[in-house]
């Protein structure tokens, strides 16, 4: 077989996955389903997820040795994407970037990745903490004699979790440890954001946890899952971008002025050509982000390449979704029309892991450390 054939195979293997998947999504009632979860509480749907993990979702980046299917970042940037165009609220990147991303690197003989894998549970990770200013600060939370104590901020996936892995420190260093979700002295604050999501503060007070891995592997690992995790939210935020973008061409096509549709208006004609090559450029930038992470093993590198990834589509879906709310004019800000729904999740998926200024100064840091090596 050819390397055009291989690489024939692998994309007729993605859009399987795609087609797949958009299916699964369409027949559970794509965005009406978003709405109806978040007017419900903000919650997701344990029985879709058991849906995902029959479909092979969570166990595509997960090594077949590991009990996955191998198909690398690239299959998860497929899924995401699809995620993304129906705002689902299901746990699906964090599933396959954090909790199998940490798992698989430093445990994955645990029987919680084929847990994870199968649909049976989901697992919030824990690694953040609010300092007193309530931005980030250095980790206080103490592992010691089986317990945990102290907090961690920014859950994302708290509400609904079968449990959490929970990155800790140790007299020996840091230290990765699984807190069951209904542990005694463990309270979960649970914080709505704009889109209706939610995400956890957890509380430990002498919480019983299990050890899973300890030592700086712990912190290479998590870097390495925060990095993939990063670039399927770009993925995710593609997708948004898209279905964004398809609602408001509808639109446009619809909606009369002056007995004629606006979207016959020229001025309206170039915004949304201009909006057009925005999500395609950041579809392709962000594809060919994914398939670098997966032929590269460098941390060092695989982190810039995800952050220029999450800096594009940050960037494209604020401009697509704003732009999209001002074409429809004031009905857009209207609860009844969906775009909304996809404005308030962009801008939410848009700070995690960091915004486009954030990012952008990664990558551009890592450019101008490459250039003076040379």
């Amino acid at each position: 077989m050819t390397q055009t054939d291989i690489l024939s195979s692998e994309q007729e293997d993605l859009r399987l996955l795609r087609e797949s998947v958009r299916t699964l999504f369409e027949r559970a009632g794509g965005s009406d389903r978003a709405r109806q979860l978040r007017d419900a509480g903000g919650g997701f749907d344990p029985e879709m997820v058991r849906e995902l993990a029959e479909a092979g979702v969570f166990g595509v980046a997960v090594p077949e040795d590991q009990g996955g299917l191998g198909m690398g970042l690239a299959a998860g940037g497929v899924i995401a994407e699809e995620v993304g165009r129906v705002i689902a609220p299901e746990p699906v990147v964090s599933t396959i970037g954090l909790s199998l991303g940490l798992l698989r690197r430093l445990c994955p003989d645990h029987p919680k990745m084929a847990q994870l894998i199968g649909g049976e549970i989901s697992l919030a990770v824990a690694w953040q903490e609010r300092g007193p200013d309530g931005a980030p600060a250095d980790a206080t939370c103490r592992y010691a004699d089986g317990k945990l104590t102290g907090s961690k901020a920014w859950v994302v996936g708290a509400i609904g979790s079968h449990g959490f892995l929970v990155v800790a420190e140790q007299d020996d260093g840091p230290v990765l440890v699984l807190a069951e979700a209904d542990a005694q002295g463990l309270v979960i604050d649970k914080r709505t954001q704009a889109d209706g999501s939610s995400l956890g503060e957890l509380s430990f007070s002498g919480t019983p946890a299990a050890e899973l891995a300890s030592s700086g592997a712990v912190l290479t690992a998590l870097a390495e899952a925060v990095a993939d995790a990063t670039a399927l939210a770009a993925a995710e935020l593609v997708g948004l971008s898209e279905r964004a973008f398809e609602i408001t061409l509808d639109y446009i096509k619809t909606r009369e002025q002056f007995d004629k549709p606006i979207g016959s208006f020229q001025v309206i004609q170039h915004r949304a050509v201009d909006l057009n090559v925005m999500c395609e450029v950041a579809q392709a930038g962000v594809r060919e982000a994914l398939a670098q992470m997966d032929s590269e093993t460098d941390p060092k590198v695989r982190a810039p390449i995800a952050s220029r990834a999450k800096a594009r589509a940050v960037t494209a879906a604020k401009k697509i979704t704003r732009d999209a709310i001002q074409l429809h004019g004031a009905v857009g800000y209207t609860d009844e029309f969906d775009i909304g729904l996809y404005l308030n999740r962009a801008l939410v998926l848009s700070a995690w892991l960091g915004d486009d200024a954030y990012h952008r100064r990664i990558w551009f840091e890592a450019r101008e450390a490459e250039g003076a090596a040379q």
